[in-house]
């Protein structure tokens, strides 16, 4: 079965910490994907970390704007010019929407008296990182800035991670959308045929892989997934991660858990 035969089929949950409900917070976390219900020869998916600092007072909204802004670019990129060219300036564009979704929620929450701060100001209220991906028959584009995971998984059985671990960082540190250099942060992979191209992607904020004893059990749960995802009836895999994710958060940190699986199947 060549991949020409096959379509993407997606989809995901996140679920709100065990940690903040214990708090009384929001789920800071933000999940979107394309196409929403039925499977096509393409899918692009993003997710979004808020952080959870005073001062990211708005940070689920600016992770909720993360997701969509990535998602409308990528799809967009996909649909149009995906040339090498246009794969170099998706962070620009990425960023671009995101700042501009967010003067848009800054504008229509100032009141007619409201003293406005500069957008570079506002915008740490808004903080958030930000994996997203998008794929087609021919190319699959990879991007991120900041902490979480994304895997991708092939036809000859290989799982890797497409993308190098930030440096410079110390700790529970992470790089942010909401940062003057945040352009200079971003991680970007571009896959083409006649490369091979993947059979699975996985996605997932950082509290899901920190809720494990190690990379080596977190793996396992990577490959769990493309072995379902890729075997079973996909809506079965999807619909228990909502009460899968809030178990992991419960025994592990604590913190918002959001996963997304998108998988290559056979069209039938």
């Amino acid at each position: 079965m060549t991949m020409a035969n096959r379509n993407w089929v997606v989809g995901g949950a996140s679920a709100r910490g065990a940690a903040h409900q214990r708090r009384g917070t929001p789920n800071q976390d933000a999940i979107d994907w394309l196409p929403r219900q039925a499977s096509e020869r393409r899918f692009v998916a993003a997710v979004s970390d808020g952080h959870g600092a005073r001062v990211h007072v708005h940070s689920q909204i600016g992770a909720q704007l993360a997701v969509e802004s990535a998602a409308a670019v990528l799809d967009a990129f996909l649909a149009g010019d995906s040339s090498d060219a246009a794969a170099r300036v998706l962070p620009r564009r990425t960023l671009g929407a995101w700042r501009d979704a967010v003067a848009h929620h800054v504008s229509a929450r100032a009141g007619a008296d409201e003293w406005i701060e500069p957008l570079a100001d506002k915008l740490v209220q808004y903080g958030a990182t930000l994996i997203a991906i998008a794929a087609s028959e021919n190319v699959t584009v990879a991007l991120q800035i900041g902490d979480g995971d994304l895997f991708l998984g092939y036809p000859d059985g290989r799982i890797e991670r497409p993308l190098s671990p930030d440096e410079g960082l110390i700790g529970e540190q992470t790089y942010s959308l909401c940062a003057p250099d945040a352009l200079t942060h971003f991680r970007v992979a571009v896959l083409r045929d006649p490369a091979p191209m993947p059979d699975f992607a996985m996605l997932a904020t950082d509290g899901v892989s920190k809720s494990f004893a190690d990379e080596t059990q977190f793996r396992k749960v990577v490959a769990h997934y493309r072995h379902a995802m890729l075997t079973c009836d996909a809506a079965a895999v999807l619909a228990p991660l909502p009460d899968w994710l809030a178990s992991v958060s419960q025994r592990g940190t604590g913190d918002d858990v959001t996963l997304c699986l998108a998988a290559r199947r056979s069209v039938q």
